[in-house]
């Protein structure tokens, strides 16, 4: 689709070179070109205005993100990625996971070349998923992951939270993976609570829902956590049924609960 979208503006554009009744395709036209011309700086300048526009092209993830990764603003790059709504695409999908490779969420980054590889890329990009695979097995199976590393994931996600949630929730669920290969859970509690907290901000209650909807023995914190995804989702009784406990327990999200039980229908 995007492709027809860009072979529909180098016609028009052709016809009428930057015309003044098409600002927004004028921009991201350049910023492609520039980006073909690895001149990324200049490319992101185009791609900025393109990004603020009223019509922006629904898909700009796919020449934004990139943009950021070659200009090496890692954190920028998985920022536009993970709030991407367009389509999945292999060839973005790829920068997406050499972004998560070059910010070290190894799990992230692996899940998405092992993706990638059953999907068709050709013998370059394939052999390219591939060694990334390779290698990040290769790493844990020699080194694995301590709990240094762990507590610098849960550091970055919690300081990132209240500016950047979706990033945040990027490295949490890093965490989360990472703490899935070994036997020692001491800070499972810490990164549940955390992940859904930056996950509610960054607006992914569908996200909250699948990973501490399973948990067992949820702390407080992430039973609030699970309560407002469900109300974010506008599903009223999974959410009082959390809510509930809450109120009855006296703890730091009582009166909160307690006050929206009261204006939330059953």
């Amino acid at each position: 689709m995007r492709r027809l979208w860009i072979a529909i503006l180098l016609v028009g554009l052709c016809a009428n070179a930057f015309a003044d009744d098409h600002p927004t395709a004028r921009h991201l036209l350049a910023g492609v070109r520039l980006f073909k011309d690895a001149r990324y700086e200049e490319a992101l300048v185009e791609l900025r205005i393109v990004a603020h526009a009223a019509d922006a092209p629904t898909d700009l993830a796919f020449y934004l993100g990139p943009t950021l990764y070659k200009l090496g603003r890692h954190r920028e790059a998985l920022a536009v990625f993970v709030a991407s709504r367009a389509a999945p695409d292999a060839l973005t999908d790829f920068y997406v996971g050499e972004t998560y490779y070059a910010l070290k969420l190894f799990r992230k980054a692996r899940a998405v070349f092992a993706g990638l590889r059953t999907r068709g890329l050709g013998p370059a990009l394939d052999e390219a998923a591939r060694s990334y695979v390779e290698t990040i097995d290769l790493a844990y199976k020699t080194a694995p992951k301590d709990d240094a590393t762990l507590s610098y994931y849960i550091a970055v996600g919690v300081e990132l939270a209240p500016t950047d949630p979706s990033v945040a929730g990027e490295f949490l669920d890093e965490a989360r993976l990472v703490e899935a290969l070994g036997t020692d859970r001491k800070r499972h509690g810490d990164i549940l609570d955390a992940l859904g907290a930056a996950w509610n901000r960054a607006g992914r209650p569908s996200g909250v829902v699948e990973v501490l909807g399973a948990e067992p023995g949820r702390s407080e914190e992430a039973t609030w956590q699970l309560a407002r995804a469900y109300l974010a989702l506008d599903d009223s009784p999974h959410a009082r049924a959390f809510l509930a406990p809450i109120a009855n327990a006296g703890g730091p999200h009582a009166s909160d609960a307690a006050a929206i039980l009261a204006k939330t229908p059953p």
